[in-house]
């Protein structure tokens, strides 16, 4: 269950879809601004009910941002649902994530995510009790990463799947990570196709 991401700023978002609408996103890479690397003194975390800039498809099939809030709300619970499974959203019969998966994707723009571990604890020194271990997921080869997710009424969730190798050792779950190459496939193209993130590289760091 991914609740927490690093902020990526709205106009490094805006820089990101201009360039992307100029060429070719799986070209792009490698010659990304090192305006767009994060930086450590200025990262900053991101939780369920804040508002994020996430890349949306406009009315015209083009790439455009719109702030939202990440979590669904609904009325069975007090809490927002920040995250649909893949597997959940597309069974037979639908879901509650249904009509969004199939009108309205979108693609999280993060500088990476964080999960807890499973099992693994240390001692927190402001309470004295054992804390989950946190890990940061993030990009080997791309200073951005891409995260899949559906949104509606001004409220997006993250999508989540199996866990690849990566993850695996540390938590049940993860998001759906997003190769350049495949942003347009989640918005626009066969998207179950994407369900799979086993070839994802991804690197793992204690926090």
């Amino acid at each position: 269950m991914c609740a927490s991401v690093v902020i990526v700023p709205q106009e490094v978002i805006q820089e990101i879809v201009d360039e992307i609408k100029r060429q070719d996103a799986a070209n792009l890479m490698p010659d990304w601004p090192a305006r767009w690397q994060p930086k450590p003194e200025t990262m900053q975390t991101a939780y369920p009910r804040m508002e994020l800039s996430v890349i949306v498809s406009d009315e015209e099939s083009q790439l455009a941002t719109q702030m939202l809030s990440w979590g669904f709300e609904v009325t069975w619970s007090k809490q927002v649902v920040f995250n649909t499974r893949f597997d959940t959203a597309t069974r037979p019969g639908g879901s509650l994530w249904s009509e969004s998966l199939a009108q309205r994707r979108c693609i999280v723009p993060t500088w990476g995510f964080f999960e807890p571990h499973k099992s693994e604890t240390f001692i927190n020194p402001k309470s004295n009790k054992p804390n989950k271990q946190q890990y940061h997921f993030s990009s080997p080869g791309f200073p951005i990463l891409f995260i899949a997710g559906v949104f509606q009424e001004g409220h997006f969730s993250l999508m989540t799947t199996e866990p690849n190798s990566a993850v695996a050792p540390i938590h049940h779950r993860m998001p759906v990570v997003l190769e350049p190459s495949e942003l347009n496939t989640w918005l626009f193209g066969e998207y179950n196709l994407l369900a799979d993130r086993s070839k994802v590289d991804l690197i793992a760091t204690k926090v």
